[in-house]
């Protein structure tokens, strides 16, 4: 059990590091302007709806790679149940990309590839490592 427990926290930390990572780029790619209030939502929106396509794109990707890594890494750390164990641990990223996707208004069909992306990432991930011995 400790083991398991061991193998989502690391295929979540992994993951969620090369979303912060990925994230990191593309803020300093395409900073929050400074006349504007990053608690005010209407500036939240206006900015968002100023970005370009290279910046969504960023950020599917920063997506896509946390969930597919999540899933991977806890499935090759663990013993048994690779596969349960990596799409838990792709599962958690893939929660808390929808909680940021969905509390601001981002464009349809970024959210849309963006969900479909990142679930498929996940799902290829854990069935990836549940096929290797570590």
């Amino acid at each position: 059990m400790g083991r398991k427990i061991l193998a989502i926290l690391a295929g979540f930390a992994t993951g969620m590091l090369v979303v912060l990572l990925i994230r990191t780029v593309s803020w300093a790619k395409y900073p929050f302007p400074d006349e504007l209030d990053w608690l005010n939502s209407d500036h939240r929106e206006q900015y968002i709806a100023s970005l370009p396509d290279a910046a969504f794109i960023l950020t599917i990707a920063s997506h896509v790679l946390g969930a597919f890594l999540a899933g991977l890494i806890a499935a090759l750390i663990t013993r048994k149940d690779k596969f349960t164990i990596g799409i838990i641990a792709a599962l958690i990223i893939f929660t808390i990309v929808l909680i940021y996707n969905f509390t601001h208004e981002y464009p349809s069909l970024y959210l849309m590839v963006d969900v479909l992306l990142t679930a498929i990432a996940g799902f290829a991930g854990a069935a990836f490592g549940r096929q290797r011995v570590v």
